[in-house]
């Protein structure tokens, strides 16, 4: 693969974190939608995922959605024991 293609795969896998992030920011943003995105198995994970992603944009997304689903006083407890998200918060303080 030559650098322009690896570049181009790059800012593609980019532009696809950063759109699949948004949409779930956009999703926690509706207070109605909290309980299940946490509740659901592959979203809360994949959330903390993001949260170590290279780029500051994909970054930022994942904390308002983050700070969404915290909202919802029930959502709390399971947030703070999901495996990584302490660790993934603190290193983004730490950046």
């Amino acid at each position: 693969m030559n650098t322009f293609n690896k570049t181009r795969s790059t800012m593609s896998a980019e532009m696809d974190a950063l759109t699949v992030v948004n949409q779930l920011r956009d999703l926690a943003a509706d207070p109605l939608n909290r309980r299940a995105i946490v509740e659901d198995q592959g979203c809360l994970p994949g959330l903390i995922l993001f949260l170590d992603h290279p780029n500051p944009q994909v970054v930022y997304s994942a904390l308002l959605a983050v700070r969404y689903l915290a909202e919802c006083r029930a959502n709390r407890e399971k947030m703070k024991g999901e495996l990584g998200m302490m660790l993934s918060l603190q290193n983004v303080m730490q950046k």
